[in-house]
């Protein structure tokens, strides 16, 4: 099915963004900045966001990205207490793949495939110490998909 690889291409798009266990460099500088403390706890709401919205627009010249033949990301932003995404679902495989599916069973084979990739959505510690989620909109010609997931639905 191509409609895997779409799923497959969106986790690795985010894994480039995204992707370690440990505390990342960011975590580290919100650390040396008092912007989180050392249980990664946040401590600054207005800095933190000052400093994600910084990173925001840096990473938001690199959009519109295609990430596969099957998907194209325009917006990726951070906030202190979720990451906004929104892409097209570019397949023309993908009306045909979902025909005999309801919209409950789409939206919970990306769901599911969001919680196989906890690590690389909730790469920053602050992202899985704190109340924090994953706000996706992926659209097709016809369509509008919104998932959200919680990192308490996560197991890191």
């Amino acid at each position: 099915m191509k409609f895997t690889t779409l799923l497959l291409g969106s986790s690795l798009f985010l894994g480039s963004f995204l992707s370690t266990v440990q505390a990342t460099e960011l975590d580290d500088y919100l650390v040396q900045q008092k912007i989180i403390d050392a249980n990664y706890k946040i401590k600054n709401t207005k800095r933190l966001a000052d400093v994600l919205s910084y990173l925001s627009d840096e990473d938001s010249r690199t959009l519109p990205l295609q990430i596969d033949q099957n998907t194209l990301i325009e917006k990726l932003r951070l906030y202190p207490n979720y990451i906004e995404i929104q892409g097209i679902i570019t397949s023309p495989d993908f009306k045909q793949f979902t025909q005999n599916m309801s919209s409950q069973d789409v939206k919970k084979l990306f769901t599911d495939n969001l919680i196989r990739n906890c690590d690389h959505l909730f790469e920053h510690q602050f992202q899985r110490v704190n109340p924090y989620e994953v706000r996706m909109k992926l659209s097709t010609d016809e369509k509008q998909y919104s998932l959200e997931l919680q990192n308490t639905q996560c197991q890191f």
